[in-house]
């Protein structure tokens, strides 16, 4: 497994909204939702609460906007790709997947700016392209951890995008 020596740092130290061109340098006005994913934004955060966007959906003073990751998603520009190949993946693929579907349920507890854009099936590969970069590497690091295998961490030098490559 070849991982970069700051890998398991560069998500907190190196990626920051001044590195995002979707992240706006003032952000946004508080209780802001997004229209697409009900996202809330609140005191510099971005978080789900299914109860509070009930209370304040109706509010005149809402301020209804795209959030970061929907607008990536919708212009399919991905920080993170992580390529799924080999054997074993043939053999124990829903299992694979149920893995990965649950650490992007996670990682949208905590910023539901970091998730799962779209996984595409082909040939015997499996392509999932993601918000952050961050989630990318997450995903292969949990590959590696449930099923061991091969993963590769090509980061780009901006730390605005990460390649992972697992096989097994």
């Amino acid at each position: 497994m070849k991982i970069p020596k700051d890998v398991g740092k560069f998500a907190r130290d190196k990626i920051h909204a001044e590195n995002d061109p979707y992240l706006p340098k003032k952000g946004f006005i508080d209780y802001s939702i997004c229209k697409d994913c009900n996202a809330i934004y609140h005191n510099k955060k971005w978080f789900l609460d299914a109860n509070l966007y009930e209370q304040k959906k109706s509010l005149k003073d809402i301020n209804w906007v795209e959030c970061p990751a929907c607008k990536k998603t919708k212009e399919n520009v991905p920080s993170g790709i992580v390529t799924l190949k080999g054997e074993f993946l043939q053999q124990h693929k829903q299992e694979i997947l149920n893995l990965i579907k649950n650490e992007d349920d996670r990682s949208k507890k905590f910023n539901p700016l970091k998730r799962i854009m779209k996984i595409d099936e082909k040939g015997g590969e499996i392509e999932i392209f993601t918000t952050s970069a961050k989630l990318a590497q997450r995903i292969g690091s949990i590959l590696h951890k449930a099923y061991n295998g091969e993963v590769d961490y090509k980061k780009h030098e901006n730390a605005k995008f990460m390649r992972v490559a697992w096989t097994r």
